[in-house]
């Protein structure tokens, strides 16, 4: 954090600050490491809500006090105490490794920091998925506050959805058309960019497929015990009791215990961090799971896995584009099933793939930059 604070910030990051998603976390950790090629990067402080300065600096007194009260509160007795333990260990992930900057983005504050910045990147995540949010939020995710002085670009950004709501086209047709370069993860992000703004979009790797592996294994903290022999499982979803019997006959096959993430069955492994997320993919035995970003880590760990298709649904139905992208991508398309075990895969294949897609999005980013 001292050395982020004594250097002066050129890039800003715009991007979801979410601490209980592992998957946000862990792409704005990446995406910070890439764009440090490029300058002193730092992610910017989204207070959205806020109109007044003395509401911004009781905010920031609580984020400060927000860890001990985690502590206190994770000594009670109940299910919620586990939501405690991994937002406390998520909120320590933060401090470590993507600390906020002096840089906010509120209306009080936009003319003494954000604007000074030489470039902001909006991504990745699904940061214009307007569902989630108000269009003050949207226009902040498109970032509003910048000024034509400072480039402006996006890196793997994700709608997460497939159309937009009607109340929100002017704010991405007024806002995109300030971007000097697009680029998104998904396939249906260039066709909704195109369709809102009329300019093209470039599809690029996630964040987190462009850091290496051995990095990734840099940041584990011992969260695994010694010679724990396991399958792992992240569903976002519920597993119908079919794919429930899949994961546990492959279990009992392997010699395996089953230990599943952001599942309160399972207390030991729910309180996971983002590094804790990371290390448990990295020595996972097998991955069973719904989710985009374990789809990304067990690529970087070459584990096999099965994507199970969500309860009440059939084939692809619930495949969106941000999945299907992926697994076009890297030629993948058979690892989505009802249910059962997918092909194994052949991480030869994946790691070539691999190896052009990185260059090809650092390519993107490269000419970006230099514009």
């Amino acid at each position: 954090y001292g050395e982020i604070m004594n250097k002066k910030i050129e890039i800003g990051i715009i991007t979801v600050n979410d601490p209980k998603n592992y998957g946000n976390r862990l792409q704005n950790y990446a995406l910070q490491q890439v764009l440090r090629d490029y300058g002193t990067v730092s992610t910017v402080n989204q207070f959205l809500n806020v109109n007044r300065p003395v509401e911004i600096i009781e905010k920031r007194l609580f984020a400060r006090l927000r860890p001990v009260l985690n502590r206190f509160l994770s000594l009670m007795p109940s299910e919620r105490s586990l939501d405690f333990k991994r937002l406390c260990r998520s909120d320590a992930f933060t401090r470590r490794y993507v600390p906020c900057s002096q840089l906010y983005a509120s209306t009080c504050l936009t003319a003494n920091n954000i604007a000074s910045l030489k470039t902001v990147v909006v991504g990745s995540d699904q940061v214009w998925n307007d569902r989630w949010i108000s269009g003050r939020v949207l226009s902040a995710r498109l970032a509003d506050m910048t000024n034509d002085k400072t480039r402006l670009i996006s890196y793997a950004a994700s709608f997460g959805i497939n159309q937009v709501k009607d109340e929100s086209k002017p704010i991405f047709k007024k806002q995109l058309a300030r971007f000097s370069a697009i680029s998104v993860r998904e396939d249906q992000g260039v066709t909704l960019v195109n369709e809102l703004s009329g300019k093209p979009a470039t599809v690029v790797l996630d964040p987190t497929l462009m850091v290496p592996a051995e990095h990734w294994r840099s940041i584990t903290r011992g969260f695994v015990p010694r010679d724990d022999k396991y399958v792992l499982t992240y569903f976002l979803g519920k597993p119908s009791a079919e794919q429930e019997c899949t994961i546990q006959e492959y279990a009992r096959k392997h010699g395996c215990r089953v230990r599943r993430m952001i599942d309160s069955c399972d207390p030991e492994t729910y309180v996971a961090g983002p590094e804790d997320f990371v290390e448990l993919f990295s020595k996972a035995e097998y991955v069973f799971a719904d989710s985009y970003h374990a789809c990304c880590f067990s690529l970087l760990f070459h584990k096999q896995f099965t994507v199970f298709n969500r309860a009440g649904t059939k084939g692809k139905a619930n495949m969106n584009s941000r999945m299907e992208t992926l697994f076009r991508l890297f030629e993948l398309d058979s690892v989505m099933l009802d249910d059962g075990l997918a092909p194994e895969i052949d991480y030869k294949k994946v790691d070539l793939l691999l190896q052009q897609h990185r260059a090809e999005s650092k390519a993107w980013l490269d000419t970006a930059m230099e514009a």
